[in-house]
Order: structure tokens, then sequence, then C-alpha cells
């Protein structure tokens, strides 16, 4: 059985100057690997690597029409090493982290900008093996 853990967030907003920097940055997303890991390393010699989730759920404007995001993950370390090695397209994790925006300007001059999740944390889900249909015995 998969042990679902629930993390409750608590942040109290207060008029105090000094409260006024604090933020919240955490992310959790369930989905499926789209992108197969790429694992990399840093001149320094950091392992990390990149791949791609995407989460399908209902949209709350339209109950029974499905929506799928697109999720773009980069992890660090001894995380980037064993999902380099254990994750396949297909395999079904669960992502906790921070969001992290990156900006560069590209030939043209333009500005662009992408959002990823940095993970702190990556979960394998087990595989749901398909069931064949019940052949019945009439």
């Amino acid at each position: 059985k998969f042990n679902k853990k629930i993390s409750i967030i608590y942040y109290e907003n207060s008029n105090k100057e000094e409260d006024m920097s604090k933020s919240v940055n955490v992310v959790i997303v369930e989905g499926g690997v789209v992108r197969e890991p790429e694992l990399r390393y840093t001149p320094a010699g950091a392992a990390y690597t990149r791949f791609a989730i995407a989460h399908t759920g209902f949209s709350k404007q339209e109950p029974d029409h499905e929506e799928t995001s697109y999720f773009e993950v980069t992890a660090w370390g001894r995380i980037a090493e064993v999902c380099a090695s254990y994750l396949k397209k297909g395999r079904k994790v669960i992502v906790s982290g921070k969001l992290r925006q990156s900006r560069w300007k590209d030939e043209a001059g333009h500005t662009k900008s992408r959002v990823v999740i940095l993970a702190q944390d990556v979960k394998f889900m087990p595989n749901q093996k398909r069931q064949k249909p019940f052949a019945s015995d009439e």
C-alpha cells in the first residue's frame, strides 16, 4: 500500500514590516514522467537532472473536462542520480519542492523566462499493472 503524507502549511500574515519579506514557496505535484531524466554535471562536479511530468485533473469551471498541465523538474545531488537511474517515461511520481523562475535574453535580445520545480523530494509511486478483462465462462 502507498502511504500518502499530507503536509499542512500554515502561514499567518501579520502587519510587521520584517514579516513582509517572508514568503511561502512550496509545490507538490503528482504526475507521470513524460520526458526521461538527463543526468548532467556542473563544471564543479555537482550532479543535476531535468525531466518533465504531466498532471491530469478536472477543471473547476468544467467538472467533466480533464485538463493536463506539464511541469519541468530539476533535481540536484543524490536525488538527481537516483531519478536518472530509476525514472522512466510513464512512471508516476510525487514531486515536492519549490518554484524557480529563470530569465535570459535570446539572440534577438528578447527576454525569455521559464518556471521549473526544484525538487527537494521525489517519491516513486507503485506501478499499477493493467488488469486483463475478466473472461466469463458463458
